[in-house]
């Protein structure tokens, strides 16, 4: 798949997520897994038995899964951490004489609204009182990375038909369009602390011959990074490296065109293209869109995606 079929595949697959409750979370969850881990068994129900607080394993690793997923995760976070403790309780009980529990992973559809803070301290107290390797929170973000590691054609039968997106022509697919709105609508406020931690700049701007009013956009954008943070944090990598690829792409697409004409007296190349890049993303004149695509340039313009880094001669 190329990338505008695979943003699309990854529409299908969260819409999915975002109707998947209780058992049919469960059965998304085991589909992938099934597929991306052939030693992988799902355990069923068995009776009045249940499944003995194990809704999976793998164990030549000694790794366990079992499933939470609610209709409204909000609503369920007592649910969540009760659910937690008994659910390891009872595997313990019953598996560790099976095969040894080295890992424990508490699945949860939160439907990319990320973990809570008491189960990420009680996973942490688990792992610590029973020695295990590892013990944490698997999120929907989680298996969405999962999926995006099978081929093609498994991606497909989990998501069903994709179609050709250059056939559907009212529908926006690209990832970075998701994470401007993002922005736009979770704008972080500026505080002491995120302007004593702001990126400096300075050297990266000057070394690419950016001018001050460029300058001034991309210190005053940084300032809301994090909103960009928490868009990552509860999406996957590949969301992450489709946006990482559309901007780099736009950027050296860019360069090779304005790279070799000549630099006039009165035009700043490195401004053209920023603005260009700028114009890209927003594909509005939408001051709104405009700010929060400056908040995302300026993530990766930090991160060396966009622009070149300083030498270090």
């Amino acid at each position: 798949m190329n990338s505008e079929e695979k943003a699309l595949a990854r529409i299908l697959f969260q819409k999915k997520v975002l109707s998947s409750n209780g058992q049919a979370y469960e059965d998304l969850f085991v589909s992938v897994m099934q597929k991306a881990f052939p030693d992988f068994k799902p355990i069923k129900i068995q009776g009045n038995l249940g499944d003995r607080k194990n809704d999976g394993y793998v164990p030549r690793q000694g790794q366990y899964y079992q499933v939470f997923a609610p209709e409204d995760i909000n609503k369920s976070k007592s649910d969540a951490v009760s659910k937690l403790k008994e659910d390891f309780s009872g595997l313990m009980e019953y598996w560790a004489d099976i095969c040894h529990v080295k890992s424990f992973s508490f699945v949860m559809n939160d439907k990319y609204q990320g973990s809570f803070p008491t189960i990420e301290k009680d996973l942490a107290d688990i792992k610590n009182d029973n020695n295990l390797d590892g013990c944490d929170s698997f999120l929907a973000k989680d298996l969405e990375d999962v999926l995006f590691e099978l081929p093609d054609d498994m991606i497909v039968s989990i998501v069903g038909f994709v179609p050709n997106p250059e056939k559907i022509t009212n529908i926006e697919f690209s990832v970075v369009n998701e994470v401007i709105a993002h922005i736009s609508q979770n704008k972080t406020a500026v505080t002491r602390e995120s302007y004593l931690n702001a990126p400096d700049f300075s050297k990266k701007i000057a070394f690419n011959g950016l001018s001050q009013h460029v300058a001034n956009l991309l210190n005053t954008a940084s300032y809301q990074v994090g909103s960009v943070d928490e868009y990552f944090s509860m999406n996957s990598e590949f969301a992450k490296q489709e946006i990482r690829d559309n901007l780099a792409g736009i950027y050296e697409s860019n360069t090779n065109i304005l790279g070799n004409e000549e630099d006039g007296a009165s035009v700043n190349i490195p401004d053209i293209i920023f603005f260009n890049i700028l114009e890209t993303i927003s594909g509005t004149v939408n001051a709104t869109a405009q700010d929060a695509a400056i908040v995302l340039m300026a993530y990766f313009f930090e991160a060396c995606d966009i622009f070149e880094e300083p030498n270090e001669d």
